[in-house]
């Protein structure tokens, strides 16, 4: 799906995030790790091992510049202006060290951790009332979120660190004399353990979720449900364990409600929506149409439905004091009456009770919500958007040309990005031809990727080609098709690729936009010809050498679509990792020659990425070399 995207500015680096345990698992892992010392007292570590015979003397002189490098690098970037990437650099740099250099690498860490403390908690001066800027006394806006790149590289190496920078964002845990562990967890701490969890998820790694958010699991709100739904995918046994120990909270929580009990309902019977209803029993929801359903075991629903009445058949004084109160109670509790008589029907007569007791105004607030809104999300909705009813809708309250073409484009943009061709009839019914003309640009290029979902390489090389998009996208367009290509046949693939390094060569020169379509071509090449990248090095470190705004991650275009309406799209060129991909995979198959070109960057941002990668391709090079031998 097209969409809107905010520039992604962070490296994604491979690296495993082994945070906080909880304190029985943490006792645990401390005590295998001091056997562990022990039994191995005599064994000097991988990293600091002097070199054998065994050991191949051109890898040890490579880990050896590599190093060097790294630890150069580390006091250029001391004197970096940018004082955003100074912290991103000595982090990674920390981070790529660690094996060789724990000491040097947790010195890092902590160093680039108080640079990016010291960027985001820093109050701008209050401005003077010039016009257009600030208002006076108002507060400065962290510049972006370093201290949760840092967070998580350094976590990942050192589970104490990593707890030490999590407490440091948590003030509320601390008193006069410092440290307060009896304290609850703060709200702050919740946050940033839930958010590295579900980066964890992400990337498929169910494990060091739960390292990471365990401790943050003990509160029933969206953020926690939505975590559990997402572990359930990938461990169902350690979710449900997770969802039973908050039923067991909200049971005897006093402060329990019924929107307490609708976002349990979404993780045991509708993960794809989620329903909150106000005092006055009106609802609000969001639906996750990509959710996949699942379907829990009839006596795991039952006990979780007596929770639930234990909830909704509180006294009415403490239902009135309730986010929901009574008309909100009423909703929920009519909402959920066909599953207590479909999963516990010995509990139906109480709660109906309770819809009756709860009186007519209340029932009156859930009969003007009307019955779609009191059972929307009760089943999985497969139903497909109807687009032409929608803009019907529109047609009709539309008052002159101009209201019709409105709805015609949004409606055109929206099929579009559904991957539906009725787009297309849209768009031909938009009547000012500039606006028509800008439409089909957007249309074009949503179409386009869902080609490429559906794996219609053809339509989609066909649409790449024919369309008006931008130079830079277009030839993004046809790498995208290239890498589909790759999998099955490399001849066409590389052809493709060629086909797009020469719509790159149209893109203007000194414009970001060359740059990054050149790395991201250079990123393929190197994974399936690598001749050809070291051909097109040169080339592209003069493209990002000669755009001021190159900065090696940022690989983001926008462009306004033409017609009486403003609308600025955008996608991504590059990867914010395929720089370093690229040349982490050339520096592979010629460590020296990488460096060398690496270096020819004259910017601070992309000459550290590439020097990180090339440095780091070797040491895990010798650390699987080293494995392998023992």
């Amino acid at each position: 799906m097209f969409r809107w995207r905010r520039a992604l500015t962070s490296i994604h680096l491979a690296v495993l995030l082994l945070i906080i345990l909880p304190a029985p698992l943490l006792a645990q892992t401390d005590a295998k790790v001091k056997s562990s010392t022990t039994s191995q007292k005599s064994k000097p570590s991988t990293a600091s091992r002097p070199s054998t015979s065994e050991e191949d003397p051109a890898l040890a002189q490579k880990r050896s510049i590599a190093i060097g490098s790294l630890k150069t690098l580390a006091i250029e970037a001391r004197s970096y202006h940018d004082e955003a990437l100074r912290a991103r650099v000595q982090g990674r740099i920390a981070d790529a060290l660690w094996d060789a250099d724990k000491d040097a690498a947790r010195s890092l860490f902590r160093r680039a951790w108080d640079a990016a403390e010291r960027i985001e908690t820093r109050v701008e001066e209050p401005a003077t009332g010039v016009p257009g800027r600030r208002n006076p006394g108002r507060p400065g806006r962290p510049r972006t979120n370093l201290r949760a790149e840092i967070l998580k590289l350094a976590a990942a190496r050192d589970v104490e660190l990593g707890n030490e920078f999590i407490k440091k964002l948590s003030p509320s845990r601390t008193n006069g004399a410092g440290r307060n562990e009896n304290a609850p967890i703060s709200e702050a701490e919740i946050r940033e353990r839930l958010r590295l969890g579900n980066e964890f998820l992400e990337s498929g790694n169910a494990q060091r979720a739960l390292q990471v958010a365990d401790f943050a699991l003990v509160q029933t709100n969206r953020a926690t449900i939505s975590f559990l739904i997402e572990l359930r995918a990938q461990n169902p046994a350690a979710a449900d364990q997770r969802f039973i120990r908050l039923l067991n909270r909200a049971m005897s929580d006093p402060a329990s409600d019924a929107n307490t009990v609708s976002a349990l309902t979404t993780y045991a019977f509708t993960p794809w929506i989620d329903l909150a209803v106000s005092p006055e029993g009106i609802p609000s929801s969001n639906s996750y149409p990509s959710q996949m359903p699942y379907d829990l075991p009839a006596p795991f629903k039952a006990e979780t439905l007596r929770v639930f009445a234990s909830i909704l058949l509180r006294p009415f004084a403490q239902l009135d004091q309730s986010s929901a109160g009574r008309a909100g109670t009423y909703f929920i509790a009519a909402r959920l009456l066909p599953l207590f008589q479909q999963y516990a029907p010995e509990l139906a007569p109480a709660i109906s009770a309770q819809l009756n007791a709860l009186g007519p105004e209340a029932a009156r607030a859930a009969a003007n919500a009307g019955d779609r809104s009191l059972n929307r999300g009760m089943t999985a909705e497969t139903a497909g958007y109807n687009f032409s009813e929608a803009l019907e809708d529109q047609l009709t309250r539309a008052r002159n040309a101009d209201e019709r073409d409105r709805a015609y484009a949004f409606a055109a943009m929206g099929a579009a990005e559904a991957g539906n061709e009725v787009a297309i009839e849209f768009l031909n019914k938009i009547e000012d031809l500039e606006t028509r003309k800008g439409i089909r640009s957007f249309v074009d290029y949503s179409l386009f990727g869902g080609y490429l979902r559906k794996n219609q390489i053809d339509a989609a090389l066909n649409l790449a080609r024919k369309s008006e998009l931008p130079r830079a996208v277009r030839a993004n367009a046809l790498t995208k098709v290239a890498v589909l290509v790759m999998k099955t046949d490399r001849v066409r693939g590389n052809e493709l690729l060629e086909e797009a390094l020469e719509e790159a060569r149209r893109i203007d020169n000194g414009t970001a936009e060359r740059a990054y379509v050149l790395i991201s071509l250079l990123n393929q090449f190197a994974k399936f010809n690598p001749v050809r990248a070291w051909e097109l090095t040169n080339e592209t470190v003069k493209a990002g050498n000669s755009a001021p705004q190159f900065t090696g991650e940022n690989g983001n275009t926008k462009w306004r679509l033409e017609g009486k309406f403003s609308i600025e799209v955008g996608t991504t060129l590059a990867g914010p990792t395929d720089l370093t991909e690229s040349f982490s995979a050339l520096a592979r198959d010629d460590f020296y020659q990488a460096m060398d070109v690496g270096g020819k960057f004259t910017s601070d941002s992309p000459r550290a990425l590439v020097n990180i990668a090339v440095a780091r391709a070797v040491l895990v090079e010798q650390k699987s070399s080293a494995s392998n031998k023992r």
